[in-house]
């Protein structure tokens, strides 16, 4: 397990590196490219100084020879122009290979990082997932992902040429006239100093992390409030109502003027002076100007002084790519902090390769379980489950009813080990389940939800998710045992349509029974089915009835259902309440007891003989 993965699991963040580290870090084995683009964008900033030189050096003969310019040697003039033409080749030609290597090793990383962030959001509790919300999750693989990509494949090369480029400059301006050096320098440190002040202000660094926070937030809110535009025209709301969202944006627009004030009034000051380096040159050149009387000193200075104007304003291009690069590097960590949110979230533990145990059959036993929602840094969270206790034999059928909210999903979800127990132990075949290898874990079970979820991808390899390997033919085989061969057959293209193109749709029943399909493909002992037929009408609820028998057959089974009818031949019902076991035993030993399943079958079954015109339980007609 690496260091990373061990941090994760004990709930720490990771390990502390500088930012830069942590982004270079994502290449992987391609990091030697990064550093081979870094030297040759230095290389390609050093470059583009060579033409301001061999222009000096022409100037120089130029006034050396003054007014004899038949004196010029025109062999040392070419040369000079072809050293000019030169460092202009040499400046783009290094550029465009850095780029070149960067974005070679930024693309591996961006894979590697995505990769990076897609299994460690498979290895988190389910809950946890849902708790990031999808809005939050795309931004972070999309948005700051993305930012880490242009980082290495743009931000990174111009680095290097950006705090090259300086040192360059420095040389050259004390190579000729250090008093005109120190006049230029001045203008640099005044820039500079604006520039520190600025981003020395922690306040505004705090506000740029909290912008892009609720940029996620607002993005969540949106992504809730769209898929929940029916119900909001139904009540009559309207964004400004819809309160997370209005609350979101709020939040958001104030943070972003905040920021972007920051930077309106941060940028002027700094671009106002070194656009203007040449007023720091000018009063020294005045002062000189003056004191060079003679001809050979007023040569000397006119060459310098114009070697100086020209050179000057490359000063503003040289700081103008470091003030942008420096307000990019805290974005960049603002993102990269994002990214360590989600790779942070403490995962399931799995025991080790060598510690890893695989059930050799497959009975299902809660004992003493305990757990709470809220555990995690809250003692006093409400226990979703207390001290439950229940065995399913291999090759049973094992139902859990009860009001809403007493637990029944819990269970569910304990099974399949989507959170780990606060207290107890789950385990399959008489192994703890967190002695159990994730993948051969889910290897054993088969989940059947309520809500189903199916992918923008051919109705063939929808199905064909719970077995990659599978053939056309045992996909077939599986939808048709699942009742859902026909209305697939149906589609404009059969097999081959792709779901929620060109306005193909399934009904809930129909998606439920691809669902079923995929459990039936899967072919694993134990399936949990989790209020399977809840939403479905008459029709569907008979046909996947007629495919739960199918998948049911001989694997051990447990069952959550709302519709007591479906739970009625089971081999044992076990009913919770208030997240403990109120009663277990078959239904006709359950009726006989006269206790709390007795009482709900007696509502369910009076339930189903209202109707419009019928006299309800109190005598009064209902119509």
């Amino acid at each position: 397990m690496s260091n990373g993965e061990k941090d994760a699991v004990e709930g720490r963040p990771p390990r502390q590196q500088s930012w830069m580290t942590r982004v270079i870090g994502f290449t992987g084995g391609g990091r030697w490219l990064i550093y081979l683009s870094m030297a040759l964008s230095a290389l390609s900033s050093t470059c583009s100084f060579v033409p301001f030189v061999a222009v000096y050096l022409v100037v120089a003969d130029v006034i050396a020879v003054y007014p004899d310019f038949a004196a010029l040697d025109a062999a040392r003039m070419a040369g000079l122009g072809w050293m000019a033409l030169g460092g202009v080749a040499g400046t783009i030609g290094l550029y465009l290979a850095a780029l070149l290597c960067a974005h070679s090793a930024a693309f591996d990383a961006e894979y590697n990082l995505k990769l990076q962030i897609v299994e460690h959001l498979g290895r988190i509790p389910l809950g946890r997932l849902e708790e990031l919300g999808t809005g939050r999750v795309n931004k972070v693989m999309d948005e700051s992902v993305g930012a880490i990509e242009g980082f290495l494949a743009h931000l990174l090369p111009d680095m290097a040429a950006a705090f090259t480029a300086p040192v360059a400059i420095v040389v050259l301006l004390f190579v000729f006239d250090w008093r005109f050096g120190l006049a230029a320098v001045a203008c640099v440190v005044a820039a500079f100093g604006v520039e520190a002040a600025g981003f020395s202000n922690k306040a505004i660094t705090e506000k740029m992390r909290r912008h892009l926070v609720n940029q996620e937030l607002m993005t969540n809110a949106t992504v809730e409030y769209v898929r929940g535009m029916p119900v909001v025209k139904t009540f009559g709301q309207t964004a400004e109502s819809f309160g997370r969202l209005s609350a979101a944006v709020r939040a958001y627009t104030d943070l972003a003027l905040d920021v972007a004030l920051f930077w309106q009034s941060l940028m002027p000051a700094f671009t106002a002076i070194i656009n203007n380096a040449y007023l720091f040159v000018l009063p020294v050149g005045i002062v000189l100007g003056a004191s060079a009387v003679t001809g050979a000193d007023f040569r000397a200075f006119a060459l310098d002084f114009i070697f100086y104007l020209l050179f000057v304003p490359s000063i503003a291009g040289a700081l103008n790519k470091m003030m942008y690069i420096s307000e990019d590097s805290m974005i960049i960590a603002s993102h990269l902090a994002r990214i360590d949110e989600v790779l942070g979230i403490p995962v399931l533990p799995a025991p080790s390769p060598g510690e890893a145990r695989v059930p050799e059959r497959f009975d299902v036993e809660l004992d003493g379980v305990s757990f709470s929602y809220g555990a995690e840094g809250k003692k006093d969270a409400p226990l979703a489950l207390d001290g439950v206790s229940l065995c399913v034999p291999e090759g049973t059928t094992c139902a859990i009813v009860g009001p809403s909210g007493a637990g029944k999903s819990t269970v569910a979800s304990l099974v399949a080990r989507f959170w780990d127990v606060g207290a107890g132990a789950v385990r399959i075949g008489g192994v703890d389940v967190r002695d159990i290898d994730p993948d051969d874990l889910m290897g054993c079970v088969s989940l059947v939800f309520q809500g189903v979820h199916l992918f923008r991808a051919s109705m063939l390899e929808n199905i064909r998710m719970a077995r990659p390997g599978a053939t056309r033919e045992e996909v077939v085989a599986a939808a048709r045992a699942a009742q859902a061969d026909a209305f697939i057959r149906a589609l404009p293209q059969g097999y081959d349509t792709v779901y929620g193109s060109e306005g193909v749709h399934l009904s809930g029943g129909e998606a439920q029974r691809v669902s079923i399909a995929r459990a039936i493909l899967a072919d694993r002992p134990i399936v949990v089915l989790d209020e399977a037929t809840a939403f479905s009408d008459p029709e569907n609820e008979h046909l996947i009835q007629k495919a739960f028998e199918r998948l049911m057959a001989g694997r051990t089974v447990i069952m959550i259902a709302h519709r007591l009818s479906t739970v009625a031949g089971a081999d044992q019902i076990v009913v919770v309440d208030g997240g403990r076991v109120a009663e277990r035993g078959r239904h006709e030993d359950l009726l006989a007891a006269h206790g709390t399943y007795a009482r709900m079958w007696e509502r369910y079954t009076q339930a189903l003989s209202w109707g419009i015109g019928s006299e309800a339980p109190n005598g009064r007609e209902v119509a």
